[in-house]
């Protein structure tokens, strides 16, 4: 369960650009939504990493089902899934 409110989902995409360029990776200026998450340098570790921040600010817990390289190509896939799995 995350320690403080949710944050708003308006602008989720751009949390995320946020929490990928400042907490996980060492992103190319110009890098948003729709920016390659693996190109960027996202890997096995820098993706459980990824796994672990998502819970602990959004509280939501991503099924292994989910944990395909559509669904972690970019962020605007992955806040998808974000209110996909907030929605359930």
């Amino acid at each position: 369960m995350p320690s403080q409110p949710i944050p708003a989902l308006e602008n989720l995409d751009q949390q995320l650009v946020t929490l990928v360029s400042e907490r996980l990776l060492e992103v190319q200026p110009g890098f948003g939504p729709e920016s390659d998450l693996y190109e960027a340098g996202l890997d096995s570790m820098a993706l459980m990493q990824l796994l672990i921040l998502v819970e602990e600010e959004y509280g939501v817990s991503i099924p292994e089902s989910a944990l395909t390289k559509q669904n972690f190509s970019t962020v605007r896939h992955l806040s998808q899934i974000i209110r996909e799995r907030l929605a359930a």
